[in-house]
């Protein structure tokens, strides 16, 4: 008896389950903007967490069901985005950071291989709280729309923003590498 209890509670799950998933991707790939694997790994975990709770979840009603999952795919969204925002400082590095620079004006990326990480780090920390936020989004790789949403900016300040947090780093750095490479050459 208690057998044939548990075997409906799962198939109850695994029919709630594949009637959400598509659903929840949809949201997933509308809030997470970039590849598939986000999303995907957004919704299982959703669902994963749905699975764990379900005695409770299966007495509610359906639109009770879809409003808790949407809000838990939400919360572990705004999660993930907190856990990257304090991975920050590997996102800027010596690696990419003549990427960021990327702009008619811009030197040679070798100068910037005459910048320390440490000097980077300073340099963008010295920035303003808009003009760092926007340059290490932008590191992160989001696009200008993305960090305008996170940010609650409009496409074109967040532009601006960009422009003028490249142009403050340029301006705190390129003596610094210039004097540093030729002192390397001479």
């Amino acid at each position: 008896m208690v057998q044939e209890a548990f075997d409906c509670s799962e198939r109850e799950y695994a029919a709630f389950a594949t009637r959400h998933q598509p659903i929840l991707l949809a949201v997933a790939r509308n809030i997470c903007g970039r590849g598939a694997s986000d999303s995907d790994d957004l919704v299982q975990d959703v669902l994963l967490r749905a699975l764990l709770k379900w005695d409770k979840l299966q007495d509610w009603a359906e639109p009770a069901r879809r409003a808790w999952l949407v809000r838990v795919l939400h919360n572990r969204f705004l999660d993930r985005c907190r856990r990257r925002g304090t991975e920050t400082a590997q996102a800027v590095n010596l690696g990419n950071v003549h990427k960021l620079f990327e702009d008619p004006e811009a030197p040679d990326p070798e100068l910037w291989e005459c910048v320390t990480e440490a000097e980077l780090r300073d340099a963008v920390c010295s920035l303003t709280p808009n003009l760092r936020r926007t340059f290490e989004l932008h590191a992160q790789g989001l696009r200008h729309a993305e960090i305008g949403q996170r940010l609650g900016a409009p496409v074109g300040t967040v532009g601006t923003w960009l422009f003028h947090a490249r142009h403050r780093l340029r301006a705190k750095l390129r003596g610094l590498a210039e004097d540093r490479r030729e002192r390397g050459r001479g």
